[in-house]
């Protein structure tokens, strides 16, 4: 990471918040990985090949503004670059921007980030370690094609603000308890009322070598229509560890449509086998309360540090997947992801 730190005299002579500011604190950090996906999938696709190549590379700028009075200004981007197969930059988007004003008071993030919902919640693919998790950027290889009602595949918050323009509220930690609040305008459109608002927290707790956190929390999205049904989504988790071994189980229930519900539960254990090593064991359950629409997977993951700033992954997805009544295909297959992580 690179840091450039501007002195008061400097910001004086640029004439920035001179009598408020002690220092501002400039500093750019990134990512960059490649990963080689395999899908061995139960449905066969003549000419499929079934396996891909993909590169992702990230950079964060940041700066913090810090006053004499103890209160905190900072703002971030994140630009996010992505390719697949052929293509060198298939993407490339301002995945994040915002400002956070710290005090006595708590924190104040305005803008396009993650809220007080995907802050705070956990799902047991967290324990993975890894960026090829079911909830992470590669695209879910058994998700239903668009005819299903499974709303997500793992226990986090099903649906929350996600990189969105919103408000959110962090409260002053209580002893060991967070609690945050966003809320989301979807627009002044006739078809822009589907507003959002999520409120969550998490507890820390310890007895004796366990360390542990409790999880929850809750989401509502108005219709986007006038008269449409508005659709709610909740999670909770238990996050424990003792020593070398971390477990987690998690629960999750999304509103697909106002008679459709998709119920999660994933629970998983990881084990550090030492200071370059993690293996970690998860197992998902998604279903869909009319239909008997299901979807089970197993993965397997294995972090390992080659050296500082460079790591590899390896993770297996055994899933299995029953389209009930959706009008979907049953699909039991397998999804490998080796991937290259380096950080700077």
């Amino acid at each position: 990471m690179r840091k450039l730190l501007l002195t008061t005299t400097a910001l004086v002579a640029a004439g920035a918040i001179s009598s408020v500011a002690t220092a501002s604190d400039f500093s750019i950090s990134g990512n960059y990985k490649w990963s080689y996906d395999e899908r061995d999938s139960g449905i066969n696709t003549a000419g499929e090949s079934g396996d891909r190549m993909y590169t992702e590379q990230n950079f964060t700028f940041n700066w913090v503004n810090k006053t004499d009075s103890g209160l905190e200004i900072s703002m971030h981007a994140a630009i996010n670059s992505e390719g697949a197969g052929g293509n060198a930059s298939e993407i490339i988007k301002n995945e994040e921007n915002a400002i956070k004003i710290k005090g006595g008071f708590g924190t104040i993030q305005l803008g396009s980030d993650d809220g007080a919902g995907d802050q705070l919640t956990r799902t047991a693919h967290d324990i993975l370690g890894t960026p090829d998790a079911l909830h992470g950027d590669l695209p879910a290889f058994h998700r239903s094609a668009g005819n299903g009602n499974l709303g997500d595949d793992n226990a986090d918050l099903p649906t929350d603000i996600d990189d969105e323009a919103n408000i959110t509220y962090i409260l002053p930690k209580m002893g060991g308890l967070t609690v945050g609040a966003s809320y989301r305008d979807a627009g002044s459109g006739a078809a822009e009322n589907a507003d959002e608002s999520e409120i969550a927290g998490k507890f820390e707790f310890s007895a004796g070598d366990v360390n542990g956190t409790l999880h929850y929390g809750q989401h509502n999205q108005d219709g986007a229509n006038v008269g449409d049904a508005s659709l709610d989504a909740s999670s909770m988790a238990v996050d424990v560890s003792m020593g070398n071994i971390r477990a987690v189980y998690a629960q999750a229930k999304k509103d697909v449509s106002a008679t459709v519900e998709t119920e999660i539960t994933d629970f998983g254990i990881s084990y550090k086998v030492n200071d370059g090593l993690s293996i970690a064991v998860v197992q998902t359950e998604v279903d869909e309360n009319t239909g008997g629409e299901t979807l089970d997977v197993t993965s397997i993951g294995a972090t390992y540090t080659i050296v500082s700033g460079l790591s590899a992954s390896l993770t297996y997805h055994d899933y299995d997947y029953k389209a009930g009544s959706s009008n979907e295909t049953n699909d039991d297959g397998s999804n490998t992801t080796l991937s290259i992580v380096a950080t700077f």
